[in-house]
């Protein structure tokens, strides 16, 4: 193991430490590379904590497996309307009257971002993923749903990010003592791997052993949500695996189009089940998602 890796390390579990809650971490727990390293991580650190997988309803099956297999003491929740029944990605986008896409991610907040309120959560979010994280996530994030102290807003320890949250820019003791006395009326997610690159998550497992998916040895990058507009071309490998996700797809499209017809609200260009599939798909059959928001924002309107 390198000496970088073993400093990373080093400071994650410190950093879990640091922020240790008496009643224990929820640990945000999707089954990927990044969570089965952070709950490795929470392992040696001594932290109490309960892991949670959110039920999405599009992850893959042999993802939802590994879950139950390897992690049996990981709880299962399934996000549920405030009317008690539960939201899938199949009632979702009929509701939304809209497919997700990188520029409207509303299925996340839906299908995953609820579970912790209240609590110190841990995830496996890092800098490396994509640009948004690394402008909108820090080592602690603080998001602004029950508000967040005035005197953490003012603070030179705390940054504001893009959309709305705040991040832990200077890690000290009046910096902790902040977040501690603000936690429990906000949500806080801890992030311990923040800093860390693929390549540190894959030599964490190799040199410590850790299982995870076996997918990622046919060649998936990720492991998310089946059709997740962020996994860009993977889309198609992932549709050409599980073909039946596909077909779940146009079903709930369908569904989309005719409420859109009769709140008569239809789509101005898309005219069949399989033109809004293209454009979704941006498979070069119509133009893609990108182009649609940037020069037709009227289309869902």
């Amino acid at each position: 193991m390198t000496e970088e890796l073993k400093q990373k390390i080093d400071m994650s579990i410190k950093r879990l430490q640091s922020f240790c809650p008496e009643e224990g971490y929820y640990l945000a727990f999707s089954g990927g590379k990044d969570s089965v390293v952070v709950k490795k991580l929470l392992e040696m650190s001594g932290c109490k904590f309960d892991a949670h997988y959110r039920v999405t309803s599009v992850d893959p099956p042999e993802l939802v497996r590994f879950i139950k297999d390897v992690h049996g003491d990981v709880s299962r929740e399934i996000p549920h309307y405030s009317d008690g029944s539960p939201i899938t990605m199949w009632n979702l986008i009929p509701k939304k009257m809209m497919l997700p896409t990188r520029l409207a991610r509303f299925c996340c907040q839906s299908l995953k971002e609820d579970g912790g309120d209240g609590r110190k959560t841990v995830t496996g979010v890092r800098w490396d993923e994509s640009y948004n994280r690394k402008t909108n996530q820090g080592a602690v994030t603080l998001y602004k749903k029950n508000g967040v102290d005035r005197e953490i807003e003012e603070s030179d320890f705390f940054a504001k990010t893009p959309r709305g949250g705040v991040v832990l820019v200077n890690d000290n003791e009046e910096s902790r003592r902040m977040i501690e006395s603000c936690y429990k009326r906000t949500k806080t997610v801890i992030n311990p791997i923040i800093e860390w690159t693929d390549q540190d998550v894959w030599e964490f497992i190799k040199e410590l052993d850790v299982p995870y998916c076996s997918l990622y040895d046919e060649g998936f990058k990720r492991l998310g949500c089946i059709g997740c507009p962020m996994a860009d071309k993977q889309r198609n490998k992932e549709f050409a695996r599980w073909p039946k996700y596909k077909q779940m797809y146009l079903r709930a499209i369908k569904k989309m189009m005719d409420i859109r017809e009769a709140k008569g609200m239809p789509l101005r260009t898309r005219r069949t089940v399989e033109d809004v599939w293209h454009w979704w798909m941006e498979d070069g059959v119509l133009p893609g998602q990108v182009s649609l928001f940037a020069t037709e924002e009227s289309e869902w309107e």
